[in-house]
Formats: structure tokens, C-alpha cells, sequence
């Protein structure tokens, strides 16, 4: 699907506030995303949608650990559940997409995102970008979000109807980017990753965002990509706390196995599926020549690696969408909302 730039969510004031607005604007794809989630639940699990989300929300500690960590953000979910005009605990439950998948069955390894990060040479700001990789359910859930606190806390996120964030870049700089490492330990009482997401996202630094990463207990394994005008990062998070992942050289590539934690559940392969390692190697590949948007724009719309993913039968996941960010003394962004092989990018920096 095609998003023009006319169709950016704007949303300002304080977590409901902002929540309101997002509701309100997106809530026939909110509506079309919770049908889909529904169908998904009862055939996959073969149990009621809403026992799941009574599981989610009732049984673990992830309401606790939001309130204490980023409670403006509760706040904004609870304001999407008003302006969307659906029940607060199914709109909380949409937003623990990483925890679900867990959460429903053993964790496996997942196909899901590819990322890259340059840092800022000869003149150059630094560069972030990644494919968000998604089941084939989220289609046409795709939605750019303008936000605002009207403190100092603001930016613009890929994100799907509903949801708070799944990747993004701040007003002052700051851009994150994640990839999921189903086999890391989770933990039921940790903060989920769209909320460590966007909690990082506030703190406006790599050094801020690396103090929140190794601050707050995780939920779900993740590994996240932080950048800001003088440097990128990564750091793999899982329940044990945050690991430093890239090799300090500015530049670094990331897909869906980790690189340094080993806080592995023994459960699930530790090396992923071999999906994430040849989508690894030709971002490697690619990193070279990678210094502008541009470049990641050409570089994220790969096909034959693939690093832009198309669903197929037995495979029902797809790049849900893509986002870059140039991080010099004014930030800049574009999203494409939907594979950027075949949707128009927006022109999406952060006010």
C-alpha cells in the first residue's frame, strides 16, 4: 500500500491526548488489523481472541513494569482505546505484539528485520535504516505517527494502527531501530519492546538510550539500534539485561540472531533460522557503499537476498515497511509504509 504525506497522524499534548488523536485517525485500520488478529488467534490457537488478551494483560507483570517505567506511554494507549472506541485491554494487548509470540507458544526463531547503521564520516551525519518484517496479518495496518509532548519529547514513527511504535527517530535526533531475537530469555514481569522502543527514544542520545536500555528489565529478546549525530550502537536486550552487540567501528548490521548475549533459552536454536543469516550477510554486503538515505533506500529494496521479503505460501511474513534516518544537526526521515521495492517513500523528519 501507498501512504502520501498528507496522510502522516499528527499527535500533540500530553499520552492521552496524543493516543486520542491516533485512535481517532486510524480507527477503520485499527478495526481491519483487530479483525485479522482475531482470525489469526482463533485458528492458530484455536481458543477465544479474548481469553488470549485476558491472558496477556491479567497474568503478567507488564502493566507493572510500564507504569513504572514509561507511564506517559500507558497513558497514550489508554487514549487510543478511547478514540479508536475499543476496549482498552485489546488495544493493550496489540501492542505486546513481541510478548504474544512468545507468550502463545515455544518461542522460535523469526524472519523478521534487517537493519543498518553508519556513523558520521567525512562530513556525513549518521545513517540508520531497517525493513520491519511482520506476519502477513499486519498488512494494511501501515501508519506513520507525527508526535509531540510539547516538552521536548517528539518524533515520527513507523508504527502499525494501534501500536505506540515499532521504529522511529525524535525531534532531537535520536533514532532506533530493532530486530527480535526470539531466543533470548524473556521475562513476564519486564517492559515490553514497543515500550522500550519509544522509551528510548525520549532520552535523545546514544548514551541516554543505552542508560535507559541497561536500566529497565526486558520482556522479549530484542536487539536494538540506537543513532545520533556523533554515533550508533547496538545492544542485545533479553530478561538477564542489555548487551553491547556492534564492534565500535561506527557501522553495524543486525538481522534476527544475536552477535554477543548469551542468555539463551534452550529452548529455541541459538542460530536462528539461516533466513537471518544470509539477510546478514548481504547487508554486510551492501555496508560499503551505504553512507546516505538514499543509499539505504537501494540498499532495503533488495529482492534477491531477499532483504525486502515478499509473503509466500509457508511463509506468511512480509516487509511491513521501511524507515531511514540522516542524523545531522536536523534530523531527517522517510518511510516507506509497505516493501520499498514497490511503495512510495514519505518524507516523514520529525518536527
Amino acid at each position: 500500500m501507498a501512504v502520501t504525506s498528507h496522510e502522516i497522524v499528527e499527535c500533540r499534548g500530553s499520552g492521552r491526548e496524543r493516543g486520542r488523536a491516533h485512535g481517532e485517525a486510524l480507527r477503520e485500520r485499527i478495526d481491519g488489523l483487530l479483525e485479522r488478529w482475531d482470525a489469526r488467534a482463533a485458528t492458530r490457537l484455536g481458543r477465544r481472541p479474548q481469553a488470549l488478551v485476558s491472558d496477556l494483560v491479567e497474568t503478567t507483570g507488564f502493566l507493572a513494569a510500564i507504569e513504572r517505567y514509561t507511564p506517559d506511554l500507558l497513558a497514550e494507549v489508554r487514549g487510543i482505546a478511547e478514540g479508536s472506541n475499543v476496549a482498552f485491554d485489546r488495544i493493550f494487548a496489540l501492542n505486546l505484539m513481541d510478548e504474544e509470540w512468545w507468550f502463545t507458544a515455544p518461542a522460535e526463531p523469526r524472519d523478521a528485520c534487517t537493519l543498518i547503521a553508519v556513523g558520521p564520516t567525512e562530513g556525513r551525519p549518521s545513517v540508520l535504516a531497517q525493513n520491519m518484517d511482520l506476519p502477513e496479518v499486519m498488512d494494511g495496518a501501515q501508519a506513520i505517527v507525527r508526535y509531540d509532548d510539547g516538552k521536548g519529547d517528539g518524533g515520527t514513527v513507523l508504527t502499525a494502527a494501534g501500536m505506540i511504535g515499532l521504529t522511529g527517530v525524535s525531534s532531537a535526533g535520536l533514532g532506533v531501530c530493532v530486530n527480535t531475537l526470539s531466543m533470548l530469555n524473556h521475562s513476564r514481569d519486564g517492559l515490553p519492546v514497543a515500550f522500550v522502543m519509544r522509551g528510548a527514544l525520549a532520552q535523545g542520545s546514544v548514551a541516554g538510550a543505552a542508560g535507559f536500555l541497561d536500566q529497565v528489565e526486558h520482556a522479549s529478546g530484542q536487539h536494538y539500534a540506537v543513532a545520533d549525530p556523533t554515533e550508533v550502537a547496538g545492544y542485545e536486550c533479553s530478561a538477564a539485561g542489555a548487551v553491547r552487540s556492534d564492534p565500535g567501528d561506527g557501522r553495524l548490521c543486525h538481522t534476527n540472531h544475536p552477535l554477543r548475549s548469551t542468555d539463551l533459552d534452550p529452548a529455541v536454536p541459538a542460530e536462528g533460522r539461516n533466513d537471518s543469516h544470509v539477510r546478514l550477510a548481504a547487508i554486510e554486503a551492501a555496508a560499503p557503499d551505504v553512507a546516505t538515505g538514499a543509499d539505504c533506500e537501494r540498499a532495503l529494496a533488495d529482492r534477491d537476498a531477499p532483504l525486502c521479503v515478499v509473503a509466500e505460501p509457508g511463509h506468511p511474513w512480509l516487509t511491513f515497511g521501511s524507515i531511514w534516518a540522516e542524523l545531522g544537526a536536523s534530523p531527517r526521515a522517510r518511510i516507506a509504509p509497505g516493501p520499498p521495492d514497490r511503495t512510495a517513500w514519505v518524507d516523514a523528519s520529525p518536527a
